[in-house]
């Protein structure tokens, strides 16, 4: 223990030997450049805008303690408790701008236009394209029902995310009322996609 007390020691003298307005640049200066960095990244590119920013405010977190700690050297104890609060508040709005400028990927934005992007295939030799109306309903509302309940479930990221483009899907086939051969064919897709996915998790 002796030798972990010394070895902070030194780490303490060491940062203490630094001007305090030399430590509180490089301090604030690097969060200030990270931010910098992160609002051009933002703008230029897509996938960093629809990134989750928590990471950023996980960042501030930890420079608001930086902040404190480094107050401490040459403050006290309540100066640096409302230096580190002041910092954080200012940090959090930076977190609020970055928030902001955060919008979804376009693919992941959900639109009637999705049936138009479903692939149209020939009836499957194995499948019936001209499913009565009656019988499309019926199928169409236990999916929907199915889809809910597996959306409850703890689902790998993969499945979740299948699962959230086949209630896209079939809740435009819905709206649609009465199927065509091909929209028909396309339901049977997802049906059988959700058969799939209903065994896996024991639904």
């Amino acid at each position: 223990m002796r030798m972990i007390s010394q070895y902070f020691d030194k780490i303490y003298s060491s940062v203490a030997s630094v001007p305090f307005d030399t430590l509180m640049w490089v301090i604030w200066g690097s969060f200030a450049a990270v931010f910098v960095v992160a609002l051009i990244m933002c703008f230029a590119v897509p996938r960093v805008r629809a990134a989750s920013k928590r990471p950023f405010l996980c960042l501030a977190n930890a420079y608001a303690a930086l902040t404190l700690a480094a107050f401490l050297t040459a403050n006290e104890l309540a100066q640096s408790v409302i230096a580190a609060t002041l910092f954080w508040c200012v940090a959090y709005v930076f977190y609020g701008v970055l928030c902001f400028f955060t919008k979804p990927l376009p693919e992941a934005q959900a639109s009637p236009a999705v049936i138009t992007a479903l692939p149209v295939q020939p009836p499957k030799s194995g499948l019936r394209a001209d499913v009565p109306a009656a019988k499309s309903s019926v199928r169409l509302e236990h999916a929907i029902s199915v889809t809910d309940k597996l959306l409850t479930k703890n689902l790998g990221k993969g499945d979740r995310q299948e699962l959230e483009k086949l209630k896209n899907t079939l809740a435009v086939l819905q709206l649609k009322g009465t199927l065509s051969p091909t929209e028909a064919d396309i339901l049977n897709d997802n049906f059988n996609a959700l058969l799939k996915l209903m065994a896996k998790y024991n639904v």
